[in-house]
């Protein structure tokens, strides 16, 4: 393995390990984005809610459960108005099922419109009304009655208001009392349309033992009225007919107050089971999302350590190729210095050899005897001397020829005896010139032959290069 290619292998394996961590961030986010839903603002929470409650349908659990929704979101998005009116309406539709939690509401929207200096003139009589109707509830005549005092002087609450300071009168006994705020409440406006305020006129009128002028309203009220109304209107026609001594038409009224009886209860029965179904579809849907989020939650775990896993795989397995190259690297460097001891110490020898070949050869040994001033050589020692160098050299001259094919003959004979480690002397007396002469021959052949222009590298070394 080279270097390159190590490099580009280690680069592979950096951008795996960043493709991992991306893939699973980005099904960490594609998981959220599941788990996670858009919810729209808390305003339009409510405006859906009161517009549920307007069509008066038999959703009440959803109603109830838009509101929360609606608490929730107000709060986190700050907005405090709405925040208020979704937990006084909440407060008012839990009111006869779960009191305390409705008390608990109203106050937090009293306040929130004190603490937050929320602009909501309409809403603070109706924050007293509802707090005044569960103190009225809970029998807290007192602190209802002040919250009821509070309202009479609001345009909006005031009819509302004296009825319900009637019925707390009624509650405690001063029928006259009732009777008297009941008119007041019957002369501010409303007409025959406001049937609870023409309920609680007849009532009280019942109470002061005005049978005819209560049975006038009740009549009037029993083909207008609901089903809860109804029971109530023909229960105290009933009355009015056991006190009035009208016999002959008990059993008639009692079967009539019977069957509205049966109808307020099974209208009872049929909210209520709507009702309970709702809010056991509703923990459906809820156990669904939880499971579904845990599933989720899991999942990501499983992926997350999948990723994990496969990032220390690619380490490793990065870290493991890196130790071998490495160790590779070092095996081919001790081998090639094996190499080179061998190669030079095989040089050493060949050339030991070649020096020994030299040594004994006849022609050199009177070439180089003392006294001979005189050794021309003729054609045919010259092309012996070539054939030896050439066998103890591999070569040498016939490479020579080949790489410098301009060289005369002179050149190739002097590079032989050069190659052949001839001294100097030597060379002059076979070219009968002088020592100076051959060293200004080797310097110019060096230079103008081989491009040689380093002064201390003799023509010796320059020729072993070939």
């Amino acid at each position: 393995m080279t270097k390159k290619s190590f490099i580009v292998r280690w680069s592979v394996g950096t951008i795996l390990c960043r493709k991992a961590l991306l893939c699973v961030v980005a099904l960490a986010s594609c998981l959220a984005a599941c788990v996670d839903t858009d919810a729209p603002p808390a305003a339009q929470m409510l405006a859906a809610a009161q517009a549920m409650n307007t069509a008066k349908t038999d959703s009440v659990k959803a109603y109830e459960d838009l509101l929360r929704s609606a608490i929730q979101k107000a709060e986190a998005e700050a907005d405090w108005k709405t925040c208020a009116n979704a937990s006084l309406l909440l407060a008012a539709q839990l009111q006869w099922t779960d009191e305390q939690e409705a008390l608990q509401l109203a106050q937090k929207a009293q306040r929130l419109v004190k603490d937050h200096s929320v602009d909501a003139a309409k809403l603070v009589p109706q924050i007293n009304l509802t707090l005044a109707g569960l103190y009225e509830q809970m029998g807290e005549y007192e602190r209802a009655q002040a919250l009821y005092n509070s309202c009479v002087n609001d345009s909006a609450s005031h009819r509302t208001a004296l009825g319900h300071l009637a019925n707390i009168s009624l509650a405690e006994g001063d029928a006259v009392g009732a009777l008297a705020l009941a008119r007041r409440m019957m002369t501010t406006g409303g007409g025959a349309d406001d049937l609870e305020s023409q309920f609680i006129l007849a009532n009280c009128y019942l109470q002061n033992d005005s049978l005819q002028q209560a049975r006038c309203i009740y009549e009037e009220l029993a083909g207008r009225s609901d089903s809860k109304m109804q029971y109530a209107v023909r229960r105290h026609l009933t009355e009015i007919a056991i006190a009035e001594e009208r016999l002959g038409e008990l059993p008639v009224m009692l079967d009539s107050a019977f069957e509205s009886a049966e109808a307020v209860f099974f209208e009872a029965l049929q909210q209520k089971d709507v009702y309970f179904r709702a809010t056991l579809e509703q923990e459906k849907q809820a156990e669904h999302l939880a499971y579904k989020q845990k599933m989720a939650t899991w999942v990501l775990v499983a992926l997350s350590l999948v990723a994990i896993l496969v990032v220390a795989f690619l380490v490793m397995m990065i870290r493991h190729r890196r130790a071998i190259h490495l160790q590779r690297l070092q095996t081919e460097q001790r081998e090639r210095q094996l190499m080179a001891e061998r190669l030079e110490q095989q040089g050493e020898k060949i050339q030991l050899l070649q020096h020994f070949i030299l040594e004994k050869n006849e022609l050199l040994q009177r070439l180089r005897e003392e006294g001979d001033h005189k050794k021309q050589l003729s054609q045919h020692e010259w092309l012996d001397v070539e054939q030896l160098l050439d066998n103890i050299t591999g070569g040498f001259v016939t490479r020579l020829r080949a790489q410098h094919p301009d060289f005369q003959e002179e050149d190739i004979q002097l590079c032989m005896l050069t190659r052949m480690k001839l001294s100097n002397q030597v060379i002059a007396s076979i070219y009968l010139i002088t020592v100076s002469a051959v060293k200004h021959r080797k310097l110019k052949l060096k230079k103008a032959g081989f491009g040689e222009n380093n002064p201390d590298r003799p023509l010796d070394e320059v020729l072993l290069e070939i």
